[in-house]
């Protein structure tokens, strides 16, 4: 009885961070291109002077976290803006990458 009670406590506590690992997170940052991420005092920032917009679209977090972003083209027309988002991660590399949800613009 006690094993089969742990095996239903463990289980539920199991399904419990897995549900919750995919619960979308709201975030602030710039969507930038990936070769106008620059370091700053030792944080990513997105380089305001550099004109690439044609390359891949990153997230760089307020606190300069870089993530890969898995569906670009949400993500494009907002190059080089700060923006608020609600993502998720994304099924092939949670750790790296974001999937958008939600994307709006913030005020400069």
């Amino acid at each position: 009885m006690k094993r089969s009670a742990w095996l239903l406590l463990g289980f539920l506590w199991s399904t419990t961070l897995l549900f919750a690992a995919d619960k979308p997170t709201n975030m602030t940052g710039t969507i930038c291109d990936k070769s106008c991420v620059t370091k700053v005092s030792g944080v990513n920032t997105c380089d305001p002077g550099c004109t690439t917009k044609s390359g891949t679209a990153v997230f760089v977090g307020n606190k300069g976290k870089v993530m890969q972003i898995e569906n670009q083209d949400m993500a494009t027309p907002h190059m080089g803006k700060p923006v608020k988002m609600k993502a998720t991660p994304s099924e092939a590399q949670r750790e790296n990458t974001l999937r958008i949800i939600e994307l709006t613009e913030q005020g400069p």
